[in-house]
């Protein structure tokens, strides 16, 4: 019993953070049979993932407690569905998932499940996945379109990139040997995200936080 209390407790405690002040939860509900959990080695990026396999849905939990009530918006079949950003106005999300070319993309819909569409996939060979919405309406992902590997094992490597809301006018924003990772935008408007940096360090394991303008510069 006292076991018992105590986790409530914990609970209770948890769920009184500010921070978790909201009525719905959204989030990706995957299998323990999953092929690695859905989760790339230190060295690799979505491209290095089996593309099938997967059990995954999109769901919205509500209330936000452990007797809340998931509800599935999304749940293609086999596929792996993940890196989900909402937009500024909670209205739509990005996430993503391979296309029907095998070769991962960045699809768009919104909460409730509804129109659902591609926004990458124009060069049949390029994997393009984990976007993020910019305060411009642009979206900025992560595209193997560089055509680089990680030198050592030949994993394909990505860096990020800039398009319009409709998938338009792709460019190149960042010219690294390896990956960048998660890209998010700060509260200053600058977006953060993960680098693997080869200079000047013990780069098996190095991974290191970089931000810049939602241009590429600085």
């Amino acid at each position: 019993r006292l076991q018992e209390a105590l986790a409530a407790l914990q609970r209770e405690s948890l769920l009184a953070n500010p921070l978790l002040d909201f009525d719905r939860l959204l989030l990706v509900r995957r299998s323990v049979a999953s092929p690695a959990l859905g989760l790339p080695q230190n060295w690799q990026s979505n491209s290095s993932l089996r593309n099938t396999g997967f059990d995954d849905s999109v769901e919205v939990l509500s209330p936000l407690s452990p007797c809340g009530e998931l509800v599935t918006v999304y749940r293609p079949g086999n596929k792996f569905v993940g890196d989900l950003d909402l937009d500024f106005s909670a209205a739509k999300l990005l996430f993503s998932m391979p296309g029907d070319n095998g070769r991962w993309q960045v699809f768009e819909m919104r909460v409730d499940g509804s129109g659902l569409r591609q926004l990458t996939g124009e060069q049949p060979d390029v994997d393009s996945y984990d976007a993020c919405y910019l305060p411009s309406g642009k979206i900025l992902f992560c595209s193997s379109a560089y055509f680089n590997a990680v030198a050592c094992t030949g994993d394909h490597a990505a860096v990020l990139y800039v398009m319009d809301a409709d998938g338009g006018n792709i460019r190149q924003l960042c010219f690294d040997q390896e990956h960048n990772w998660c890209p998010t935008v700060l509260n200053n408007g600058r977006v953060l995200y993960t680098r693997w940096e080869y200079t000047d360090t013990p780069h098996c394991h190095t991974r290191l936080l970089f931000h810049m303008n939602p241009d590429g510069t600085e």
